[in-house]
């Protein structure tokens, strides 16, 4: 099944509607990737983005905490994207940090999966 697939399923089974199922999904992944993202100087976890409709590629070279979610009503009907566009994120994602051996987003993705 398709995580998309996945989501529809949750939100019939639960009686919660499909934009407030996507939003609430949205909002949990993006809390659960910033915990497991590892902390030296802050800057990787304060690089995470969320946008909608478009991929937010900025990078804040001064940022030690990540924004706020601002993910409005209506929201779920359209793409959320959960970004971080440092040089190196993807080598956290890859594992080469001890402290996120299995990187954050893969996991993350693969919880909220098994919690649908």
């Amino acid at each position: 099944m398709s995580f998309d697939s996945d989501i529809k399923r949750f939100s019939k089974t639960t009686g919660i509607a499909l934009d407030k199922a996507v939003r609430t999904i949205a909002f949990k992944s993006f809390e659960m990737i910033v915990k497991k993202t590892p902390v030296d100087t802050g800057r990787a976890r304060g690089n995470w983005n969320v946008s909608v409709d478009s991929i937010d590629r900025s990078v804040n070279e001064e940022a030690t905490v990540p924004q706020t979610m601002n993910v409005k009503k209506g929201d779920g009907m359209k793409p959320i994207f959960i970004t971080n566009s440092l040089d190196y994120i993807h080598d956290l994602e890859d594992g080469t940090s001890t402290q996120a051996p299995r990187g954050m987003v893969a996991i993350t993705v693969n919880e909220i999966r098994g919690s649908l």
